[in-house]
């Protein structure tokens, strides 16, 4: 049977089908481990205000220190999605359907190295890195697209000599789309335009040639794919704005996630770093380790220096170094003293070559695993945030006159802003973009009672204070008499300011 076919077999799998099914099936396991991100609660709480005025929030509909003022939400298509799937479904369909993007990039990672001709042994451990390097960050974020989008302009990039005539649709609606979800779509065009300087210098250095690696096909898809991000509610003003935000935003190095990576204590990053490297060096002990082209090392080169300063950076670099990695571990992996393992897999990889259903068995496995996950009780036990305890928000709604102007923080407020809706306000949130170093900076000093400390807070004119348990400003509290301690647990200290204080 297999002999004979000559065309993709529609109704068989390859292994990236059960690997989708796998993370799948991991959601009946952990599906609060996604909404534990401060920042899900922010973002579905935005999704409410979206579906119920109609309208993309213009100015901040969050807080109460920044009310009224200018806001590009950029994210906001992603969080009309979560509205509208908690509408149909509440929190369990919100969570299938993130755990259902994060598969599908996975199992396109798989398909993408598979359909490359490497052998299945490399393709699974590339693919193998690949998870534990995404997974890193995966939550119920708008960052979840540019995953999967990536994935998707990587694979057309490297399995394509010229773009083919589906390319020209399928990638200008792609980067519309995502324009409108998320920032990593700037990466993505980078990433093209990197590749496309590399190969210009391939050209000229007479590497390639026209034929074998054409440009104007490309700079022209890329040129298309750029405007189509411009089909936003800001249009151009974006990318000013995205812009701006990755190359002048200081605070943005305070948070974790745009820390470099840990090499003393190796995180996960790290350790993505390091094999990447190791790899690279140790096939160039071979003869017949392959010639990077400048095509590919310009892109791999600008996402390791971008990695290496932020670790979050580190999970798209996974995705652009996939192929050229796995390159060289064909060579490590089938030198001189392995060479029964391709002979070994060799039928394997012939009939995973021509599995052509893993997108609809995908699609059904998925509609069909929804359909029971939503009907378990563990789906209807999902909390939003893991930095606050039903027992505050017991507090804080036994006492609300006492919580209009709440000193929060980045860790606690996206909860509270979900938990406590409709009407409760925040002082500040992880929209570092939006508040600005300084608003971010004079928080963090506040926070740790650093030089101005007292004035930041007499300045917010905060009634109260809902405060992370290692923060310094507890300690510092319990020394202004207008401020009370009232409320304790193990995550959160909440403080009352009394309108007067007793001589």
């Amino acid at each position: 049977m297999f002999e004979s076919a000559l065309r993709p077999i529609w109704w068989l799998p390859t292994f990236g089908f059960f690997l989708f099914v796998s993370i799948e099936l991991w959601m009946f396991v952990t599906p609060d481990r996604i909404f534990e991100d401060p920042g899900v609660g922010r973002h579905l709480r935005t999704a409410e205000v979206i579906l119920e005025t109609g309208q993309i929030p213009r100015t901040d509909p969050l807080s109460f220190t920044k009310a009224g003022q200018p806001w590009v939400d950029f994210e906001w298509a992603f969080e009309t999605t979560l509205g509208e799937l908690y509408r149909a479904g509440g929190l369990p369909l919100v969570c299938a359907f993130c755990y259902a993007i994060f598969a599908a990039t996975i199992l396109g990672v798989y398909r993408t190295l598979l359909q490359s001709g490497f052998s299945v042994s490399v393709v699974l451990l590339m693919t193998g890195v690949v998870f534990l390097t995404v997974h890193i960050h995966f939550s119920a974020r708008p960052v979840l697209f540019t995953y999967l989008f990536m994935a998707l302009v990587v694979e057309v990039w490297n399995r394509r000599v010229q773009p083919l005539k589906r390319d020209w649709l399928l990638l200008p609606v792609v980067f519309m789309a995502w324009a409108n979800l998320h920032a990593g779509w700037a990466a993505a065009l980078l990433f093209l335009a990197g590749s496309l300087f590399g190969r210009l210098i391939d050209r000229v250095a007479k590497r390639v040639d026209g034929e074998e690696a054409p440009l104007i096909p490309w700079i022209g898809l890329t040129l298309l794919c750029t405007v189509a991000t411009s089909l936003n509610p800001w249009g151009w003003a974006l990318h000013r704005h995205i812009f701006l935000m990755a190359t002048s935003l200081k605070s943005a190095a305070l948070w974790d996630e745009y820390l470099p990576p840990n090499f003393a204590i190796p995180t996960m990053s790290a350790l993505t770093v390091l094999f990447i490297l190791l790899v690279v060096f140790m096939a160039r002990v071979f003869k017949q380790a392959p010639l990077w082209r400048w095509e590919t090392v310009l892109p791999v080169f600008f996402f390791l220096y971008t990695g290496l300063k932020a670790q979050r950076h580190v999970l798209l670099l996974m995705e652009v170094a996939a192929a050229p990695i796995a390159r060289d571990l064909e060579v490590l992996l089938h030198g001189t003293w392995w060479p029964f393992l391709r002979e070994r897999l060799k039928e394997f990889q012939d009939r995973q070559r021509l599995a052509g259903g893993d997108a609809w068995l995908a699609l059904i496995a998925a509609l069909a695993l929804t359909a029971l996950f939503v009907r378990t009780p563990i789906a209807h036990n999902i909390e939003v945030g893991k930095s606050i305890t039903p027992k505050l928000l017991a507090f804080l709604r036994d006492h609300p006159d006492r919580f209009r102007r709440p000193l929060t923080t980045t860790w606690n407020a996206g909860p509270l802003l979900w938990n406590m809706r409709p009407n409760f306000r925040v002082s500040f949130d992880d929209r570092g973009d939006f508040y600005g170093d300084d608003t971010v900076f004079s928080f963090v000093n506040m926070t740790t009672g650093a030089s101005g400390w007292r004035d930041t807070l007499e300045k917010g004119n905060y009634d109260s204070a809902i405060l992370d348990p290692y923060l310094q400003l507890n300690q510092l509290l319990h020394f202004l008499p207008e401020w009370k301690e009232v409320y304790r647990d193990n995550k959160s200290v909440v403080y009352w300011k009394a309108t007067t204080v007793a001589p």
